[in-house]
């Protein structure tokens, strides 16, 4: 192989070992906050669709239940907002507590983190704390 086709080649290599990677995001369309077991497996770690640029996580507080997808699309806000950071935030509904947290990255959305509702209820107290 003459000189000058080795970085075409290699070039060519490359982007089909590109083409070929796919985000991993944990897949479980339901789990319970109280199973450890039913948390995060190796086999919930999978491949995602084309055009998957984000894995999500969902947690209902309220029954302790969560679920992990991948995501067609960037991260969003609790606004709206598209092109997101990497984010979590808490929405309520009359008794219903959800966290949403976006992520990039394989495997970024494997644990079911309490984080989103303790960072609001530490906010909140030092609101209280500031204010009173």
């Amino acid at each position: 192989m003459p000189i000058h086709n080795v970085p075409t080649t290699l070039l060519l290599l490359l982007a089909i070992i590109g083409v070929t990677q796919s985000l991993r995001c944990h897949l479980i369309a339901y789990g319970s906050l109280t199973d450890p077991n039913g948390i995060t497996t190796a086999t919930s770690l999978q491949d995602c669709p084309i055009g998957a640029n984000s894995c999500v996580k969902t947690i209902d507080y309220s029954q302790n239940r969560f679920s992990k997808q991948c995501q067609i699309g960037n991260c969003t806000t609790q606004l709206g907002a598209t092109q997101a950071p990497a984010n979590c935030f808490n929405t309520t509904s009359g008794s219903s507590v959800m966290g949403t947290c976006c992520c990039y990255g394989d495997g970024c959305n494997s644990s079911p983190s309490m984080l989103p509702l303790g960072s609001s209820i530490l906010a909140v107290m030092i609101s209280m704390f500031i204010f009173s």
